[in-house]
């Protein structure tokens, strides 16, 4: 399913940049590796306010046109409701998110309980979607919208 590059050194991500067609920069290194860090899916705003307080220097023009960059490239996606400021995901595979509507936050399933989802969905309706509609899927984005009622349970 999906992974987060949590542990990301600059030949890791020159290389990744490259093998995607993108210039490496400084800039782009540190945007890419904070959203690659994240747990939760940061808008623009919130990730300048990360790379500013680590003292970068880099602009909030450069964090937008950035991560343009990287979904333009597949190595983000943008994930927008319609209603709020878009968020940023470094990890580009099929896997499920959760929106919290009291808080506007957004973050992924746990990765085996997405998995059973996903490994779940009929073939047959999707393949009848796509002979239906005359459409090729591509991948599937599930969003799970709601609100959080308690805690987390921690699952080993």
């Amino acid at each position: 399913m999906h992974q987060h590059h949590h542990e990301l050194d600059e030949a890791a991500v020159h290389s990744l940049f490259c093998a995607h067609s993108l210039r490496f920069t400084r800039q782009r290194f540190a945007v890419y590796t904070a959203l690659a860090s994240e747990k939760v899916h940061p808008t623009a705003d919130q990730l300048f306010k990360k790379l500013s307080r680590s003292d970068s220097g880099i602009s909030l023009a450069t964090v937008y046109n950035t991560l343009e960059a990287l979904v333009k490239s597949g190595l983000a996606q943008k994930l927008a409701d319609g209603g709020t400021s878009a968020r940023y995901d470094a990890a580009v595979d099929d896997h499920l998110h959760i929106r919290d509507c009291a808080t506007g936050s957004l973050s992924d399933v746990p990765e085996a309980l997405g998995q059973k989802l996903l490994d779940n969905l009929p073939q047959h309706v999707l393949k009848q979607i796509e002979d239906e509609l005359g459409f090729s899927i591509g991948r599937v984005q599930i969003e799970l919208i709601g609100e959080y009622t308690r805690q987390a349970v921690e699952v080993n």
